[in-house]
């Protein structure tokens, strides 16, 4: 009885600690992240992910995704640096309202569309830049 008395209590401590933390300034920075780049770095990382093995790639979006954790809490720090925590609330309580929701359904999209875009004008200065570099 003592043992499960025990784990309910450290499993409770974990849950509090992890919804403070969710909760808190760079918590909220790591959720504005997720919402505004984590389908973007989706689309970035598909072509790293079709060059391993299809046998191995599970296991390696596994820890694909783990790493991307740290990744957004690196970022939140530039974010909490750019922002305070009330203006985050306010981005967030944006994303929150359809056209915000409607924002990050579409950013996506947009996104790949932006870089093809971006691919194609690159190429076209081509010439200009072959022009001046004599």
């Amino acid at each position: 009885m003592k043992k499960i008395i025990f784990t309910l209590s450290i499993l409770a401590i974990s849950l509090t600690s992890f919804a403070q933390e969710a909760d808190s300034f760079e918590g909220k920075a790591v959720k504005l992240i997720k919402l505004t780049a984590g389908q973007q770095f989706d689309i970035m990382t598909e072509p790293i992910v079709e060059m391993v093995p299809e046998e191995d790639r599970e296991a390696f979006k596994k820890e694909l995704a783990e790493s991307t954790q740290g990744l957004y809490k690196k970022m939140a720090t530039v974010y909490t640096e750019s922002f305070t925590e009330e203006e985050i609330d306010e981005i967030l309580e944006f994303y929150a309202t359809p056209i915000g929701k409607k924002m990050v359904a579409v950013t996506p999209e947009l996104t790949k569309k932006g870089m093809e875009i971006g691919q194609a004008w690159g190429m076209e200065l081509q010439p200009l830049m072959a022009k001046y570099m004599k």
